[in-house]
């Protein structure tokens, strides 16, 4: 004969509200305190993207809990957008001042021995966080009469054989031109200092560019950014912030050395 139903024992029921005030006053604090401590400390990605990802997701799951899914996924996906901006790569690009240091060696610049003088000059540098999928390209041109000739780039970045190195790390990141004469004429070659890793195109050719007036241009680069940093040669030369280099070439006619970046 079966018991009668107010004799069976049931598991008691955990209140909806117990369930939200459990998350969002004892889990959230202790997980978004301990996310903090390991990305303050490099194990994780960066602090803004740990507090966005962990303040929208909690609230995401008190609304879904408080059977309010339709706020509780937009909240998800404004957390998801926020963590997508602050993950995003920046570096900033400045004029190099006599300050910064010059380097014994650059990379992009062969080196030669003590009989060949090679002059160097600071032209840029760029500084802001790098990921190990941060990458900077940089080429120099040279530009005649509206025609383009790569002299040479390359692509700098961080080593990935660093083990515990943080996801995020700051870099400084010094670009130069180096210039050396030959009988054929001076040759001027674009270098970088200050990376881990770097690959490139090497290449020379000499030129007769007389830097009667250098222009540099300070930007803020995030990923996919494309632009002219630094130009040298002909007076009144017509060059913008967001200008490309066709269309450079297109607007000059003259004689010039154009350094070109790009962040991705």
């Amino acid at each position: 004969m079966n018991a009668p139903e107010s004799a069976v024992e049931r598991s008691p029921l955990v209140p909806t509200s117990y369930v939200v005030r459990t998350t969002c006053w004892i889990v959230a604090p202790i997980a978004l305190v301990s996310l903090m401590i390991g990305a303050c400390a490099g194990f994780i990605p960066p602090w803004p993207v740990v507090m966005s990802l962990s303040v929208g997701f909690t609230a995401a799951i008190a609304f879904v809990v408080a059977k309010k899914p339709a706020i509780g996924v937009a909240v998800a996906l404004i957390a998801l957008s926020f963590s997508g901006w602050f993950l995003r790569s920046v570096v900033d690009v400045r004029a190099a001042t006599a300050t910064d240091r010059i380097y014994e060696r650059y990379f992009g610049i062969d080196s030669y021995e003590e009989d060949v003088a090679v002059t160097y000059r600071n032209i840029a540098v760029a500084t802001g966080t790098f990921t190990l999928g941060t990458w900077m390209s940089a080429s120099l041109y040279h530009v005649n009469g509206g025609n383009v000739q790569e002299i040479n780039a390359f692509t700098v970045g961080r080593s990935p054989n660093r083990i515990g190195a943080p996801h995020w790390v700051d870099m400084k990141l010094t670009l130069a031109l180096g210039d050396r004469d030959t009988p054929a004429g001076r040759v001027t070659q674009l270098g970088a200092a200050g990376h881990s890793r770097g690959g490139g195109r090497g290449g020379e050719m000499t030129h007769d560019v007389v830097a009667s007036s250098t222009e540099s241009l300070p930007a803020r680069f995030t990923s996919g950014t494309k632009r002219i940093v630094y130009v040298e040669g002909d007076n009144g030369f017509n060059v913008g912030s967001t200008m490309t280099l066709a269309e450079f070439a297109r607007r000059n006619k003259g004689n010039y050395l154009v350094v070109e970046l790009e962040l991705h």
